[in-house]
């Protein structure tokens, strides 16, 4: 996820309103009623895990959006991870210690301890296959941050949700205590809604960091300035019209492997936690004052 050092470089910002071309993007999101408890429980996990005494990036407000309509539980738990999270990108040298915790280490270093902290609550009700995904997207993750070439720009939406993150949409099956069986998760629906909903938040942190996408589409098509971000945002409103196709496919999956209704509507919520979680973290980024022109 961005972190607070995350600036568009020498200064430049995108010259395209959002608001005028993702408008359903910025509506506003419901806020959790409890969000001052999970600031105060984030903040208190972060000064015993020896992370500092405030969630930096405000994660809590993020994470109230994306788990609303829940209890305090999944969206503190969230807010926790993104905190982690933010902090890890900030220190590529410490992802291989993260890593061998997650193989049975022992945690040294304040981000270890921290992630060991973590993945002791979801670990127990995930699945081998959940485990997996994880470390694949964590390792993808650090490859990517060391990665210094710009990819063409036909490559980058892969290498660019590995940047940003994949692992963290994981999250939302232990945060909501729901587990999406295998078949189902190995879907092209599925598929198509969790690479869509990862490409959207990534493409809007591009475009407020002006580098990533913006970058690709500058070096592969020779666009610059106001005509790259043009083109980015173009990307960014066709990939939420394919992200919401892909979840109006997924019920009939749904129904093909013959989950009873408890599951479904179970499972229906993960996809809604994927609907919400890009423009989620549009309306967070837009809420710091260096980006209050592009609303």
């Amino acid at each position: 996820m961005r972190t607070e050092h995350d600036r568009p470089p020498n200064g430049a910002m995108p010259h395209i309103s959002f608001s005028e071309r993702l408008a359903a993007m910025t509506v506003p999101c419901p806020a959790h009623p409890s969000t001052y408890q999970i600031e105060a429980a984030v903040i208190d996990w972060s000064r015993e895990a020896g992370l500092g005494a405030a969630p930096g990036v405000g994660a809590h407000l993020l994470a109230g959006r994306v788990f609303a309509r829940y209890g305090t539980g999944p969206a503190t738990l969230f807010a926790r991870w993104l905190t982690w999270a933010s902090h890890l990108r900030e220190s590529p040298s410490a992802f291989a210690g993260v890593i061998a915790v997650a193989a049975g280490g022992e945690p040294g270093a304040p981000l270890e301890r921290a992630f060991a902290d973590l993945w002791r609550t979801p670990a127990p009700g995930a699945g081998d296959g959940w485990r997996e995904r994880f470390l694949t997207g964590l390792a993808a993750q650090h490859a990517a941050l060391l990665d210094t070439r710009t990819p063409p720009v036909g490559d980058y939406p892969a290498l660019g949700r590995a940047g940003f993150g994949s692992y963290l949409f994981d999250l939302v099956e232990p945060c909501t205590g729901v587990e999406v069986p295998a078949p189902v998760r190995e879907s092209a629906p599925w598929r198509a809604v969790a690479e869509a909903s990862g490409d959207v938040a990534a493409w809007c942190h591009d475009l407020m960091a002006g580098s990533g996408y913006l970058t690709s589409a500058s070096v592969s098509l020779g666009l610059h300035g106001a005509a790259a971000e043009r083109w980015v945002i173009d990307r960014v409103t066709a990939r939420m019209e394919e992200l919401w196709t892909a979840a109006r496919a997924v019920p009939p999956v749904l129904e093909r492997h013959g989950l009873g209704l408890t599951a479904s509507r179970e499972v229906t919520q993960v996809v809604c936690a994927f609907l919400t979680i890009p423009r989620a973290y549009l309306e967070w980024l837009l809420e710091s004052s260096r980006y209050r022109h592009l609303r």
